[in-house]
């Protein structure tokens, strides 16, 4: 490869990745606490926070955020809600993904274990009762003494 095609092929691929970094579009109004991730990267939106590919806006109870697409869409994200924004999205589909946020606290940790966590506190309650049963329990209501006979020798 000649010096010259190897220089237009570099500024191919730099070209590529300047414009899939471009934002799609910027926050244009905000109320109350609204955070975007991007990755593990978290942050409070403002207005003028531009949005790239990848980005999940999550509003609080008493937040929301308006969201403007280089496009012309317009996405209103309401109290208690997310989005996740691509870019591959049309503006039917984006305005479609705003959906409720669960609160974590409401969650189970690991799907379908609160069944199972309950039945094996229940069985150790039972089994423990038991074995406290047998502990104090009388033999032959006697007080529990438990009677000895002499031994007798033959």
């Amino acid at each position: 490869m000649t010096p010259k095609n190897l220089l237009l092929a570099l500024s191919a691929v730099a070209a590529a990745s300047a414009s899939a970094q471009a934002p799609l579009g910027t926050v244009t109004n905000v109320e109350g606490v609204v955070t975007a991730t991007q990755g593990a990267a978290g942050v409070n939106v403002t207005p003028g926070t531009q949005i790239q590919n990848g980005m999940r806006f999550v509003t609080t109870s008493r937040g929301s955020v308006t969201l403007q697409m280089n496009s012309g869409c317009t996405v209103s994200v309401p109290p208690g809600n997310g989005v996740t924004v691509l870019s591959s999205m049309t503006c039917q589909q984006l305005q479609a993904a705003v959906q409720p946020v669960v609160p974590v606290a409401s969650q189970p940790a690991i799907a379908g274990t609160g069944v199972g966590n309950a039945a094996i506190a229940v069985g150790g309650i039972i089994i423990g009762l038991g074995v406290l049963d047998a502990a104090t329990k009388n033999d032959n209501d006697n007080g529990g003494t438990v009677p000895v006979s002499p031994i007798s020798a033959q």
